[in-house]
C-alpha cells in the first residue's frame, strides 16, 4: 500500500509541475529581474509561455512608473522573444491558442517583432541612446532576415551603421563590442551588406 501511495504522489507532484508554466521562476516585483528571467526562459530554457507573462508584467510595471527606459528595455525584449527559437519550438501551441499578446499569431510573429523593437527605438532615439539604436536597427536586420526580406534587413543594417556612426561622435570612448576577427562595427555591418547584395 505504501508502494502505491508513494507512486501516486510522485506522478501528481510531475503532473503539479508540469501544469504550472511558471514553476520555479522566483517571484519578484522588480521589472528588471522580471526581464531577466524572461531571458533565461526563452533563450536559455526554451520555455516561451512563462516568459511572456513576465515580459508582459514588466512592461505594465514600467508604464505605471512612467521608466521611459524601462519601459524600452520591456519592448526590446518582447522584440527577441517573438523571433525567438523557444516561439518556433512552441509552434503548434501558437498555432492553436495564440499569444498573450492578442493582435500576435504564429505567421505574424516577425512583424510583432519589429513592431516591439520599433517602439523600442523610439523612446531611445527621443533619450538620444544611440548606442542602444544602433542595437535595435540590428536586431530589425536579423528579423527582417528570418522573415525573408533582404531589403528591408539591408535597410536596417544601414541605419544601424548611421547609428553607430553617431554614437561615436557623441561618445568617442564608447566602448563597441564586436564579435572576433572584426576592427570595426563599419566592417562587420559591411559583412552582411555583402552577403545580402545590399550595395
Amino acid at each position: 500500500m505504501y508502494f502505491f501511495n508513494k507512486i501516486f504522489f510522485i506522478s501528481l507532484l510531475l503532473t503539479l509541475i508540469g501544469g504550472c508554466a511558471a514553476m520555479l521562476v522566483p517571484e519578484t516585483n522588480d521589472p528588471a529581474q522580471k526581464l531577466r528571467d524572461a531571458y533565461m526562459l526563452f533563450d536559455k530554457q526554451k520555455r516561451p509561455l512563462p516568459a511572456e507573462r513576465l515580459i508582459r508584467e514588466s512592461i505594465d510595471i514600467y508604464k505605471k512608473s512612467n521608466d521611459e527606459l524601462g519601459l524600452a528595455e520591456a519592448y526590446k525584449a518582447y522584440g527577441y522573444f517573438f523571433r525567438s527559437g523557444a516561439v518556433e519550438k512552441y509552434h503548434k501551441h501558437y498555432n492553436a491558442k495564440g499569444f498573450i499578446e492578442t493582435s500576435a499569431s504564429y505567421n505574424t510573429r516577425h512583424d510583432k517583432s519589429i513592431e516591439y523593437f520599433d517602439k523600442a527605438k523610439e523612446i531611445y532615439l527621443k533619450n538620444s541612446k544611440y548606442g542602444d539604436v544602433t542595437n535595435i536597427y540590428l536586431n530589425m536586420g536579423f528579423t527582417y532576415e528570418f522573415a525573408n526580406n533582404n531589403e528591408k534587413a539591408c535597410e536596417s543594417y544601414k541605419k544601424s551603421l548611421n547609428s553607430n556612426i553617431k554614437h561615436l561622435e557623441m561618445i568617442p570612448e564608447a566602448p563597441i563590442v564586436l564579435p572576433s576577427g572584426f576592427k570595426s562595427y563599419e566592417e562587420y555591418i559591411n559583412g552582411f551588406n555583402k552577403r545580402l547584395g545590399c550595395w
